[in-house]
């Protein structure tokens, strides 16, 4: 017999845990059951709405859909990305007792549930498990690049380059909904043109949150940048913040020739400039 919600174990803080109510009953049923029973906190919700919000600004000019379009879609996308950032809350706690992941890492669990609810609801992307594999390798990588003496800029932009995977996977999530699962990949060019931007969003609100993130000892691009370069860090940070908004610029200029596409992601870009300007690199603060 499965247990009732009010008998589910609540943790510390009172809120309801997914994994702990997978303990409790075999996991393909707590997948099949990810429709019906609570799996995301408040929390979660809070912190995940900066995404949806920064997803609606970004990616919606580029399939004409506007703000009273959100709530069409929010139930899936709200889910997913709610579940990232429980899983980034228990990678945080994972990572203040300066452990590894374990093998089964916490987002494993979280991405199970994900392609329950899309396959159930008929909105699986043909490349939504890809890019939540790479969200996975993220926080395997992140953890990594944290508690290792020794560290590598190539290791730094690569997780760069994963962690901004749960864009993508909303971003196929949303192609699915509107009807566009397209397997040729000329078919698909938003979801790779997008992807220097999305970099260049994360790493950009990196520098906006360093000052906290070395305080609160959390993952920060520039923080890892400071780790290797010393004082030479916003140096190195300027390069790769110029490569990828150039990247994204002469991607978008390839398609010039589609008045339509073209006129979306100027949108799609002015939206982000607008919301987003120039952070100032801040002074590095060494640690020991």
């Amino acid at each position: 017999m499965l247990p009732s919600i009010e008998s589910l174990t609540q943790s510390k803080n009172g809120l309801l845990k997914q994994d702990i109510v997978c303990q409790s009953m075999d996991k393909d049923i707590c997948n099949s059951l990810a429709l019906e029973i609570p799996c995301i906190s408040y929390q979660s919700m809070k912190r995940s709405s900066r995404v949806l919000r920064e997803f609606v600004l970004y990616y919606f000019p580029l399939y004409n859909l506007s703000w009273s379009d959100f709530f069409r879609f929010y139930p899936i996308l709200g889910f997913m990305e709610a579940l990232v950032y429980e899983t980034d809350e228990e990678v945080e706690q994972i990572q203040a007792t300066n452990c590894l992941l374990k093998q089964h890492s916490p987002w494993k669990t979280k991405q199970e549930m994900i392609l329950a609810v899309l396959e159930k609801s008929n909105f699986k992307h043909h490349q939504v498990e890809t890019y939540l594999d790479n969200l996975g390798e993220y926080f395997e990588l992140e953890t990594h690049l944290l508690i290792s003496p020794e560290i590598t800029h190539q290791e730094i932009m690569k997780a760069a380059q994963l962690r901004s995977s749960d864009y993508r996977f909303l971003h196929c999530t949303l192609l699915k909904m509107l009807g566009q699962n397209f397997h040729d990949e000329e078919l698909n060019e938003e979801l790779r043109l997008m992807w220097s931007l999305e970099v260049l969003n994360d790493i950009e609100d990196d520098i906006e949150s360093y000052e906290k993130d070395v305080a609160t000892k959390h993952y920060n691009t520039y923080r890892m940048f400071v780790k290797i370069y010393g004082q030479q860090a916003p140096y190195y940070l300027k390069k790769e913040l110029d490569y990828y908004e150039h990247l994204f610029h002469q991607g978008v200029e390839k398609i010039s020739d589609n008045p339509l596409k073209y006129k979306g992601f100027k949108k799609s870009w002015n939206a982000y400039r607008l919301d987003h300007p120039v952070p100032l690199i801040p002074q590095p603060i060494l640690e020991n």
